[in-house]
C-alpha cells in the first residue's frame, strides 16, 4: 500500500528530503517520538488482552487498579509524542521553506529577459505564495502522519501475526483492493491540484492587473466586467478544489468500508477458532483490539495520499522554476580602463517565437564620448537596440564590440559596470528616496555623492519640501511620488553610477518642461567625456547629439546631426516637421 503513496519513487519530491541533512538532531528527535506513538498502539492491545485474561480466568483484583493506570498512561505517551513530532517536523519544513524560497528568489533574479517574458508574473508570485507553502508545510504533516501511522502498523501487524498467523492473512485479503483505491485517489488529486495551481495563479494575475490598474477600470466603467472575470475564475477555482475534496473524502469510506468488509470475516474465522478452543477470550481481544487500532492509521494514510499527490505536483512545480537555466554569461573577460568605444557590426536580432527581425544588419561605429540620437516611429527597433547593449538580449546574428573587445567575450558583470540605463518604465523601490538613488552601491557612496546625483536630476528642490528629506519613504513603487518624480530619481540612480556609458531610453517623458530644462542642462555636463545613447520622444531634446540615427523597421536609414538631417528632408525632417506643427499646436 506505501509504494502508492507519491512520496516513493519520485525524484522531484525525493529532492527536498537533500534539505534534511542540517536538521538531523530535530528528525532523530522526531523519529523516537514517532517510534513511541507507533508502538503505544501496539501497547493498547498488549495490555487489553492481558488485563481480560487476568480478569476473566485468574479474577485478579489488581487489575482494577492497573488497567485505568496502564491505559492513561499509554495515551499519555500516544499524545505526547505526536505533539513533540508535529512540533519537530513543523520546525523542520519552515526551515526548509525559508531556504527552497531563497533558492527559487536567488534563481529568478538570473533568469534572462527571455524567461522573465515567458513567466506571468502571477504565476510566479503563487509558486512563492501557494506553492511553496504546499510542497514544504505539508511535507511536515505528511512524514508525520507517514512515518509515525507507517510504525504504528508494523507494530500492530507483528502483535497480529504473533497472536494468531491464520487470521493476519486472512485480513491481508483485502490489501489489493485498498491499493486500487490509493492508486485511483492519487491520480486524481495529482491532476487536479496542477489544474488548481495554474488557476490559482490566474487568480493572482486578476487581482494584480486590477489592482495596478484601478483608475483605466474606473474612468472605462470596468468594475463589472473586471468582477465577472475574478468571479469566472474564483468559480473555476473552487469547483476544482470541490473535485479534489471529494476524491479526497471519498477515499476515507472507500478504505473504511474494505477494511471492515475484511474485519467482519475475520472476525467470523476467529470466532470459529474460539468455539474450537483454539483462541481466548484474551487473545481474541489483543488480536480485536490491534485489528481495530490498524482502522486509523489506514485511514490516515488513505487520506495522506491527496495531500501527498498535491505536495508532490507542487514540488515539481518548484523545481521546474529552479531548473530553468540562468542568463547565460559566456565572456571570460573583463574590460580594463574602458575609454567608452561602442561599435556594431551586421548586428541582427529577432525576438523568439517572432519572424521578423527586429533589428536588422545595424552597423555603426561610436567613438568614446560621443552622444547617439537613436529615433524612429514606434516598433522601429530603438529600444531593442538600446537593450542589445548590456546584453538583456543576445544578437541573434553579427557582435558589438567594447574598445574593439567582443561582447560575447566580456562577463555580464564586467559589462553591465559601465552602463547606466534610465528606462522609460521606471523601477523605484518601496524604500527612501536616498536608498532608491544609491540603490545597488550603498556602501559605497557617500551621502554628499547621493545629494549631488539628486541636484544633478533637479529633485533638491522637492526633496528640501519633504519633512524627512533624503530619508523619505516613497511607497510601493514609488506611489507617494508623480510621474516626473519617479523618473528624475531613475536619473540621479543613473548619475551616480558615473559609468563610461549612459543609455536613456525615453528619460525625460515623464518630465515638465520645466524638469525636462534642468535634466538637459544636467545631462549636458554629465555626458561630457562619456558615451550615451538616447532615445528621445521629443525630438527637440536630442538636437545637440553628435549623431542622430533614424531606423526604419530595425534598420539604419539615416545617420547625420540635426541640421545635416533636416538637409536631406527625408525621414527626419518629416518627423521633426510633424512634432514641431504639433507642438505649435
Amino acid at each position: 500500500m506505501l509504494k502508492h503513496l507519491p512520496i516513493f519513487g519520485n525524484e522531484q519530491l525525493l529532492r527536498l528530503f537533500r534539505y534534511l541533512p542540517p536538521y538531523k538532531w530535530y528528525l532523530i528527535g522526531a523519529g523516537l517520538a514517532m517510534v513511541a506513538g507507533g508502538g503505544a498502539s501496539s501497547l493498547i492491545a498488549l495490555i487489553l488482552g492481558k488485563l481480560t485474561d487476568m480478569g476473566f480466568y485468574q479474577k485478579d483484583s489488581v487489575v482494577l487498579y492497573l488497567a485505568p493506570l496502564a491505559l492513561v498512561g499509554i495515551s499519555i505517551l500516544h499524545g505526547g509524542s505526536q505533539y513533540l513530532s508535529s512540533f519537530l517536523l513543523v520546525r523542520v519544513s519552515q526551515g526548509i521553506l525559508l531556504e527552497v524560497r531563497t533558492l527559487m528568489f536567488s534563481r529568478m533574479v538570473r533568469w534572462s529577459d527571455e524567461l522573465f517574458m515567458k513567466h506571468r508574473c502571477a504565476e510566479i508570485q503563487a509558486k512563492f505564495i501557494n506553492e511553496a507553502s504546499t510542497a514544504l508545510v505539508q511535507a511536515a504533516k505528511v512524514m508525520t502522519t507517514m512515518i509515525r501511522d507507517s510504525i504504528q502498523i508494523i507494530c500492530l501487524i507483528g502483535v497480529l501475526i504473533y497472536h494468531n498467523w491464520m487470521l493476519t492473512l486472512v485480513t491481508f485479503v483485502v490489501a489489493p483492493l485498498l491499493a486500487l483505491v490509493l492508486r485511483w485517489v492519487n491520480k486524481r488529486i495529482k491532476s487536479l491540484t496542477r489544474q488548481t495551481q495554474n488557476t490559482f495563479g490566474k487568480l493572482i494575475g486578476s487581482i494584480q492587473e486590477t489592482y495596478q490598474g484601478e483608475r483605466v477600470v474606473k474612468i472605462y466603467d470596468g468594475y463589472a466586467f473586471e468582477t465577472q472575470r475574478f468571479r469566472a475564475i474564483n468559480e473555476h477555482l473552487k469547483n476544482l478544489l470541490l473535485r479534489a475534496q471529494r476524491v479526497s473524502a471519498a477515499a476515507t469510506p472507500l478504505t473504511q468500508l474494505i477494511a471492515m468488509s475484511g474485519v467482519s470475516v475475520v472476525v467470523v474465522f476467529a470466532l470459529t477458532q474460539a468455539q474450537m478452543g483454539l483462541l481466548t477470550i484474551g487473545e481474541f481481544t489483543t488480536f480485536l483490539a490491534a485489528l481495530l487500532l490498524l482502522m486509523p492509521p489506514i485511514r490516515h494514510l488513505s487520506t495522506l495520499n491527496g495531500s501527498t499527490a498535491a505536495m508532490t505536483a507542487a514540488a515539481e512545480s518548484l523545481f521546474r522554476m529552479i531548473d530553468e537555466e540562468p542568463e547565460k554569461d559566456p565572456g571570460t573577460k573583463t574590460l580594463e580602463n574602458y575609454r567608452g568605444g561602442v561599435r556594431f557590426e551586421n548586428v541582427s536580432f529577432t525576438y523568439p517565437e517572432k519572424e521578423k527581425p527586429a533589428v536588422s544588419n545595424f552597423t555603426l561605429d561610436v567613438k568614446p564620448g560621443e552622444m547617439i540620437a537613436l529615433v524612429g516611429s514606434s516598433g522601429s527597433g530603438k529600444s531593442t537596440l538600446i537593450n542589445l547593449i548590456p546584453r538583456f538580449w543576445a544578437p541573434t546574428k553579427g557582435e558589438i564590440y567594447f574598445d574593439g573587445v567582443p561582447q560575447s567575450e566580456i562577463t555580464l558583470a564586467s559589462l553591465r559596470e559601465q552602463i547606466a540605463l534610465v528606462s522609460q518604465e521606471v523601477v523605484i523601490f518601496d524604500d527612501t528616496i536616498a536608498a532608491n538613488i544609491a540603490y545597488g552601491c550603498q556602501d559605497k557612496v557617500s551621502k554628499e555623492d547621493i545629494e549631488r546625483a539628486a541636484h544633478a536630476a533637479a529633485l533638491t528642490d522637492f526633496i528640501k519640501g519633504l519633512p524627512e528629506g533624503f530619508e523619505s519613504p516613497v511607497g510601493a513603487n514609488g506611489s507617494q511620488l508623480s510621474g516626473g518624480q519617479r523618473q528624475r530619481i531613475s536619473i540621479a540612480r543613473a548619475f551616480l553610477k558615473n559609468a563610461p556609458i549612459i543609455l536613456l531610453d525615453e528619460a525625460t517623458s515623464a518630465l515638465d518642461t520645466e524638469s525636462e530644462r534642468h535634466i538637459q542642462e544636467s545631462l549636458d555636463s554629465l555626458l561630457e567625456g562619456r558615451t550615451a545613447f538616447v532615445v528621445a520622444h521629443r525630438l527637440s531634446t536630442i538636437v545637440n547629439a553628435d549623431r542622430i540615427v533614424v531606423m526604419k523597421d530595425g534598420e539604419i536609414v539615416e545617420v547625420g546631426t540635426h541640421a545635416e538631417l533636416l538637409a536631406k528632408k527625408g525621414l527626419y525632417e518629416h518627423l521633426y516637421s510633424i512634432q514641431f506643427a504639433s507642438s505649435k499646436m
